[in-house]
């Protein structure tokens, strides 16, 4: 709005993720939500009662779990996968995994069990301090990336390939171990904050260069992601400027209650105060998502407290925060 009164800096350049854009949310509410030692452990019937709240807002995908913990990971991700195919939901599934087969594996008998396509997002440490500690060098983690896209490409799962640390990883690792995963079949690359340094400006160089360096010298059409963590509470000016650099898709969870120190957000879509709000009195979650994103959901009692938390909020004007939505 420009007018004698007002002059708006904000419309003084094209904006850096142009109106429209496409952003796609994949939710870790059910999977890097739960591990926080403070967070109740769901049962399957609320998490599936989550998995429906996740659907009626529209999230693209969402993490199931990493069966390869166990048997009880293998059921519960099993049991949200068939929710999924039962109900024909639009949401997308996929599922964790270390560069192991071993945990690669159940994914790959889930889907055949359930019939319908799980993502095998595979991890691995990347940075020149975990290399240290582990005792790895890059000529292994290559291979090991190699063999583990490789194996689930060959057992029928679309692959997304991650990085532990991305951030602190340096340009020829992540060169080198990203190139590898594309050639083997990775359709779908999540570059990482996992241990909550990076800045806004960070997160933009890394996706910069993991588009510039990696992805378009493939000449394949591959998903970029972005998901980071908020030990210093800069998650959501990250994920922006990630979407700014090119991203595809940000990573999050509900309320942001998540790992480490129970902080992490890929992109928080409940981040009180400024990105939405939550009425416990009225028992009705209310979710709006940043980057022009726009959903609400009514829940009777409220995903979150599924998780065994109780939220009391003021009730604010999201109009004053965010703008119109």
């Amino acid at each position: 709005m420009q007018n004698d009164l007002i002059h708006d800096w904000n419309q003084a350049s094209t904006p850096l993720i142009p109106p429209g854009t496409r952003v796609l949310l994949n939710d870790e509410t059910l999977r890097d939500g739960l591990q926080n030692p403070s967070v109740h452990d769901p049962s399957i019937e609320e998490k599936i009662e989550i998995l429906h709240l996740m659907e009626s807002l529209g999230i693209d995908s969402l993490n199931i779990g990493l069966p390869g913990a166990g048997p009880r990971a293998v059921e519960h991700t099993e049991a949200l996968a068939r929710e999924i195919a039962t109900n024909r939901m639009k949401i997308r599934p996929n599922a964790a995994a270390r560069t192991v087969e071993a945990d690669i594996r159940p994914i790959a008998e889930i889907s055949q069990r359930v019939g319908i396509a799980i993502e095998a997002a595979t991890f691995l440490g990347s940075s020149p301090i975990r290399r240290l500690v582990e005792d790895w060098t890059v000529d292994h983690l290559e291979r090991t990336t190699e063999k583990a896209v490789k194996f689930a490409v060959d057992h029928n799962l679309p692959s997304m390939y991650v990085t532990e640390d991305t951030i602190r990883t340096d340009a020829d690792t992540v060169k080198r171990l990203y190139s590898t995963a594309i050639r083997s079949g990775a359709r779908a690359i999540v570059l990482c904050d996992t241990v909550g340094h990076a800045t806004p400006q960070g997160a933009y160089n890394l996706i910069k260069f993991a588009i510039e360096e990696v992805v378009k010298p493939s000449g394949e059409k591959i998903r970029v992601d972005w998901h980071g963590h908020n030990d210093r509470g800069l998650a959501v000016a990250n994920s922006l400027w990630a979407l700014a650099a090119g991203a595809n898709s940000v990573h999050g969870a509900a309320n942001a209650l998540l790992t480490d120190n129970g902080t992490y957000a890929g992109k928080r879509y409940v981040q009180p105060p400024f990105f939405g709000k939550l009425w416990r009195k009225e028992a009705k979650l209310h979710l709006a998502c940043t980057a022009g994103l726009r959903c609400k959901c009514q829940s009777q009692n409220g995903g979150l407290r599924r998780m065994g938390f109780e939220i009391e909020m003021k009730k604010l004007d999201p109009e004053l925060l965010v703008g119109r939505w």
